[in-house]
C-alpha cells in the first residue's frame, strides 16, 4: 500500500469515526494521535498473513480492530474487554465484554496474533503475557502499543487533573455552593456569584475555556435552574457533575499508574520472557517536534 492509499484509508476510517453515535468517536483534539496510531498499526498489519485471526486486549470501544478492518477486511478480529457493554460487533470483527485478559475463554494455539493498544499495561502484566502466550500459536505475533510517561498524553491530562483539583480541592466549589443553596426552592444567588467568581479565576490562571473554568461555568448554570427546580433535584444534578470530576481525576491517576508499569520495560515483558518471547522492535510513536506519546513493542 503506497503513500496516497494509506491517505485514503486514513481518511474513510476518520470520517466513520466521526458519523459514528457511539463511544468509538474519537475527539478531534486527538485527531493527530489517531492519525499516528492508525499509521502504525497499518505498517504493523501489512507483515500479518492473509485471512489470520486476531486478538485485541483490553479493546475498548474497538478502535484497534476498526483501524485494522479497513486496511485488512480479510482478518478475522476478536476484541476482549473487561467493560460488560461493548459497541456492535460488524463483519469479520467480534467484540466480547465481560472479559478479562488475565483469564481470556479461548482454547490453547486458537489465534495468529495478539494486540493490544493502551490496555496491557493497565493489568497484571504477568499473567496477561501468560495467557497471550497460551492463546496464540506457536510462533504467533504480538504488538502492544503501550504508553510513555514522557510524552505529551500523560502531560496534557496532569494539567487537566490540576485544573479539576483546583476546582474541587482547593476552592471546595462543591462544598461550599451546597452551603451557600436555600432550604427552599428559591433561586440561590451567592452560590451563582461563587460560581461565577470561580469560573473568572480559573479562566485567569489556567487559560479560556479551560476545564477548571468549565466546571464552574457548568455548575453557575445548573443553579440558574434553581427557580424551575426542587432543590433535591438541583443538588442531585450538582452531585453528578463532582461525579464526573471525580471520576476523570480517578482516570487520570490511572493512566499515571499504566505509564509508570509501560516505562518499566523490564517488569513490563517480563512475562513473555518466561516463555522465549522476546521484542524484535520497538517503534516510537509520536507528533511532528513532540516527544513520543507511545511505543509499538513487536514480537
Amino acid at each position: 500500500m503506497d503513500k496516497a492509499q494509506k491517505e485514503e484509508v486514513w481518511k474513510t476510517f476518520w470520517r466513520k469515526e466521526q458519523a459514528s453515535a457511539g463511544p468509538s468517536v474519537v475527539s478531534n483534539q486527538w485527531n493527530p494521535i489517531t492519525k499516528a496510531q492508525f499509521e502504525a498499526w497499518t505498517t504493523f498489519a501489512e507483515r500479518v498473513p492473509h485471512q489470520s485471526t486476531v486478538i485485541d486486549i483490553a479493546t475498548g470501544a474497538g478502535k484497534v480492530p476498526a483501524m485494522l478492518y479497513e486496511v485488512r477486511p480479510d482478518l478475522r478480529i476478536t476484541g476482549i474487554d473487561i467493560a460488560e457493554r461493548l459497541p456492535t460487533s460488524f463483519e469479520n470483527v467480534r467484540l466480547v465484554g465481560g472479559v478479562s485478559m488475565n483469564n481470556l475463554p479461548f482454547d490453547d494455539d486458537n489465534f495468529d496474533v495478539a494486540i493490544s493498544q493502551f490496555g496491557f499495561e493497565y493489568g497484571d502484566t504477568q499473567a496477561a503475557a501468560a495467557e497471550i502466550v497460551r492463546v496464540l500459536k506457536p510462533g504467533g505475533r504480538i504488538g502492544l502499543m503501550v504508553h510513555r510517561g514522557d510524552g505529551p498524553i500523560l502531560a496534557q491530562n496532569r494539567h487537566r487533573r490540576e485544573q479539576l483539583r483546583w476546582v474541587n480541592d482547593e476552592n471546595e466549589l462543591f462544598a461550599r455552593v451546597h452551603g451557600l443553596l436555600p432550604a427552599d426552592n428559591c433561586l440561590a444567588p451567592e452560590a451563582i456569584n461563587l460560581a461565577e467568581k470561580l469560573a473568572r479565576r480559573g479562566e485567569e490562571h489556567f487559560g479560556p475555556r479551560s476545564v477548571a473554568w468549565e466546571v464552574c461555568e457548568a455548575v453557575r448554570r445548573t443553579l440558574l435552574l434553581g427557580p424551575t427546580n426542587k432543590r433535591e433535584i438541583l443538588t442531585g444534578a450538582l452531585g453528578s457533575i463532582k461525579q464526573e470530576l471525580l471520576g476523570e481525576i480517578s482516570r487520570i491517576n490511572s493512566l499515571e499508574d499504566a505509564c509508570a508499569a509501560a516505562d518499566d520495560r523490564k517488569i513490563l515483558l517480563a512475562g513473555f520472557r518466561e516463555y522465549q518471547r522476546e521484542p524484535v522492535s520497538t517503534i516510537a510513536i509520536n507528533l511532528p517536534g513532540e516527544n513520543p506519546f507511545a511505543d509499538l513493542i513487536t514480537f
